[in-house]
């Protein structure tokens, strides 16, 4: 019976360490699928980090891109109605815009188109 109990013991023993290799093996396992899950969770954080970063200087592009668009049209508009401001003198000889500078107390010295610039310019103001 003695010897009957020993080996029962020992395989009792036996099964034990086997449970415990195995127990030690699955733990292992878990930890290294934890570390990836975690590695895994980490860059898409990153990626989706990144994505903002891109998306905001698309963005921050767009509106640059939106501003000189409408600096543009402005120069456009700004000269369209320089140009039809000068058309309204356009016609007239030196002699003619001189008499209206004239008229308007302002100098009547230079070329034609000193002189309508200077009728535009007081137009304008």
């Amino acid at each position: 019976m003695t010897s009957m109990s020993g080996t029962v013991r020992e395989q009792a023993e036996k099964v034990g360490d086997v449970v415990k290799d195995q127990t030690d093996k699955v733990a292992d396992l878990t930890v290294k699928q934890a570390q990836k899950a975690e590695q895994a969770a980490k860059e898409q954080a990153e990626q989706v980090e990144e994505a903002k970063r891109e998306q905001a200087e698309e963005a921050e592009e767009a509106e640059k891109a939106k501003a000189r668009e409408a600096k543009r049209i402005e120069r456009e508009e700004a000269k369209k109605a320089q140009q039809e401001a000068r058309e309204r003198y356009e016609g007239l000889s030196k002699a003619e815009l001189s008499d209206q500078l004239v008229g308007r107390g302002l100098p009547k010295t230079g070329n034609i188109d000193d002189l309508i610039e200077r009728l535009v310019s007081a137009d304008s103001e």
